[in-house]
């Protein structure tokens, strides 16, 4: 069985992208939003957790937030993908994604991190993110 994959995007194109990339090596589910991700998320939840960052209403750092007060998602892998750098600044109150990748990032790279985060297993301590720029 196919490892789930939650991916949360709010660009459609960028979403399909993603879930035809992956869809090879994972079971994907799409949410349009930080909420809707978080709801599915809650419902059925994922192996790991795929977002942006940039997202109108719940951005990827407030779902990330959320998940993380959530005994069943506490320890669910996050990845974020995003056109932008990390936000910076040493705001300690900002939750640390498992991992960072920059737009644009190679297919080879991202599945690969998916692959590692998903061996190292939940509940498992994350070493700090680490950004990556175009792979």
């Amino acid at each position: 069985m196919k490892p789930k994959v939650l991916i949360v995007e709010n660009s459609w194109t960028m979403r399909e992208t993603l879930r035809l990339l992956l869809s090879g090596d994972f079971d994907c589910a799409t949410a349009a939003d930080g909420e809707t991700g978080l709801a599915q998320a809650l419902a059925q939840p994922p192996d790991l957790l795929l977002s942006d960052v940039n997202m109108d209403g719940m951005d990827g750092y407030e779902l990330l937030r959320r998940c993380r007060e959530e005994a069943t998602l506490r320890h669910l892998p996050v990845v974020f993908v995003s056109g932008f750098a990390p936000r910076s600044g040493g705001d300690p109150s900002l939750p640390v994604p498992d991992a960072y990748l920059v737009k644009p990032v190679k297919p080879a790279v991202l599945i690969a991190e998916i692959h590692a985060l998903l061996r190292r297993g939940r509940g498992a301590p994350a070493p700090a993110a680490q950004a990556h720029t175009k792979g």
